[in-house]
């Protein structure tokens, strides 16, 4: 948990942002046909892969920083470790 913590807040911000922007901005009528368009059956695994290629997109760069540092301190040979425990 300690590791995602960043990516938890990030979501949250993003999610308190998004109903915020939804909630002050109500006469803008283009919602429902929005929520139409992905609601429907044949775009739903696309709306349901976004999350999952941004938590991933995060889950690798963080472990490629953390292999960039482990390089910069000449700990080359503990990489293979850390990739398998």
């Amino acid at each position: 948990m300690q590791r995602h913590r960043g990516l938890l807040a990030f979501t949250l911000l993003v999610l308190l942002g998004g109903f915020l922007s939804w909630a002050l901005n109500k006469q803008w009528e283009g919602w429902e046909y929005i929520l139409d368009i992905v609601g429907k059956g044949d775009n739903m695994p696309i709306a349901g892969l976004i999350p999952i290629i941004a938590f991933f997109t995060y889950l690798s760069l963080g472990e490629g920083f953390r292999h960039d540092r482990l390089i910069k301190q000449g700990r080359e040979e503990e990489i293979l470790d850390e990739m398998y425990k």
